[in-house]
């Protein structure tokens, strides 16, 4: 009977400490997620602005320039450091988690192709704050299906 109670007492605070330490690693993945984001953000930003202002690319064509660069760049930081393992942990091989993050990649590409063009062609948004609805929907889709399957542990 003792032994129970000292088992129902401490149960909370093994969950406390659980918890809060789910929560830690989940604010510190969600900061570096969204660092990572800024720097790729700016990468593909510069090369949309870069490939249409000075190149003359039409915006569709810069845009996905810079969607293809960006997320090259995006997958190295969250692989080596967004979602990295515990230095006592064997980090995932990257044919599993790359192939995952291709087909999460591939979907944000669609979605950032689709929101593009229904808001230049159809909303007739300027480009930039085309490219902005388009970022924030595909930097959502990115955060969950990254989060919960391309790097999970």
């Amino acid at each position: 009977m003792n032994l129970r109670c000292s088992i129902d007492r401490s149960w909370p605070a093994i969950l406390r400490r659980y918890v809060s330490a789910t929560r830690r690693k989940l604010v510190e993945t969600g900061f570096r997620f969204a660092l990572v984001g800024v720097i790729t953000g700016l990468v593909h930003y510069g090369l949309v602005y870069l490939g249409v202002s000075w190149l003359g690319w039409d915006s569709l064509v810069a845009s996905s320039v810079g969607f293809v660069v960006a997320v090259s760049c995006n997958y190295l930081m969250h692989y080596g450091w967004t979602f990295a393992v515990d230095a006592h942990e064997v980090p995932p091989p990257h044919g599993a988690t790359l192939g995952r993050y291709l087909t999460m990649v591939a979907c944000g590409f669609v979605i950032n192709g689709l929101v593009m063009y229904l808001s230049i062609q159809v909303l007739d948004y300027h480009y930039l704050v085309a490219q902005a609805f388009a970022s924030v929907a595909v930097v959502l889709w990115n955060y969950f299906v990254a989060n919960f399957w391309v790097f999970k542990r």
